[in-house]
């Protein structure tokens, strides 16, 4: 599972569970995170991974680490903002659904030439905002199985008993 988390200071938390075995999850993961908030700046993103608190994430695998972990941070890149946007916006006099952020990282109303500074639209928040994409497998369960055809199987007590 990725989380973003996005602070009131400005900075940007990208977690989760997979591993860096030398294939360069960790840079994959930094430059995801600073494009879906259009090149915010590489200083205001902290990359924490390898860790099982963050959740079940995909395959360390080569090269197939960075095709399972970019579709994770999409899917909770976007579910942050929607959250991000949700909290900010009737401070900014705007609908959630007006706002954008733009190269750079500023923050500002579609159409229009105003915006606001990145850490100004954070400091807005009342406090962490969290985006999440949980993963295929639900974080309730201890195992699953992928089976050749790529088909997964959540294991249940009465699909496989201990």
């Amino acid at each position: 599972m990725a989380q973003i988390r996005i602070h009131r200071d400005g900075t940007v938390e990208a977690l989760c569970g997979t591993q860096d075995i030398g294939g360069g999850a960790r840079t994959a993961v930094l430059i995801l995170a600073s494009r879906a908030f259009e090149w915010l700046p590489l200083s205001k993103i902290v990359v924490r991974i390898g860790d099982s608190d963050f959740g079940a994430s995909g395959a360390s695998a080569g090269s197939s680490t960075t095709g399972g972990v970019t579709q994770e941070f999409r899917k909770a890149s976007e579910a942050v903002k929607a959250k991000f946007f949700g909290e900010i916006a009737p401070r900014l006099k705007a609908g959630a659904g007006d706002l954008e952020i733009r190269e750079g990282g500023r923050v500002g109303v579609k159409g229009q030439e105003r915006s606001i500074a990145w850490d100004e639209a954070c400091s807005l928040l009342r406090d962490t905002v969290l985006g999440h994409a949980p993963t295929i497998v639900e974080p309730e369960a201890q195992w699953a199985f992928v089976h050749e055809d790529g088909t997964v199987e959540q294991a249940t007590e009465e699909t496989h008993p201990a």
